[in-house]
């Protein structure tokens, strides 16, 4: 639980966190890939552009949880929701920023090298839940479930907060 507590008061001090995360969000008919580079301010703004898939290379954007916006030259993402609308491909790096920074820590326990925490995004009974790896203290690995289902896997990397 240490680790957990020192993540979080790392995240909440840093003036900005940035890192890269690699997306695998599953809507069960289909799966859809990105990598995002994520920078984070104080705020708790993500701002984000994909690097991959190469035809949408280039699009950014903000998060700022209730709202998010998309730039583009001539492309439109499209992504239907997930988790009852609470979750898409490009906000999930968001929630887990915001699970690490505000959300209700579960469980903590070591999974050989690597610490595992498991972590509620909010205290509703309906809650995301975050599942976070960390290699030297640091998130390398996360995954976002709802009701029982993994909706998204990120591979984080390059974290510094």
């Amino acid at each position: 639980m240490d680790a957990a507590l020192r993540l979080r008061t790392q995240c909440l001090g840093a003036q900005s966190i940035s890192f890269e995360a690699e997306i695998r969000a599953d809507y069960i008919d289909r799966v859809e890939c990105f990598d995002l580079r994520c920078t984070f301010d104080q705020d708790g703004t993500m701002a984000f552009a994909v690097e991959e898939p190469e035809e949408i290379a280039g699009i950014s954007g903000t998060v700022t949880g209730t709202e998010g916006t998309v730039g583009f030259d001539g492309t439109v993402l499209a992504f239907p929701l997930m988790a009852d609308g609470r979750l898409s491909p490009l906000s999930a790096p968001w929630v887990l920023m915001k699970a690490v920074r505000e959300g209700a820590i579960v469980c903590a326990g070591q999974e050989g090298e690597l610490l595992h925490l498991t972590i509620d995004d909010s205290y509703a009974d309906n809650a995301l839940t975050v599942d976070i790896w960390l290699e030297d203290g640091e998130i390398c690995e996360a995954e976002i479930a709802w009701e029982g289902r993994r909706c998204v896997t990120m591979t984080v990397d390059e974290f510094c907060a």
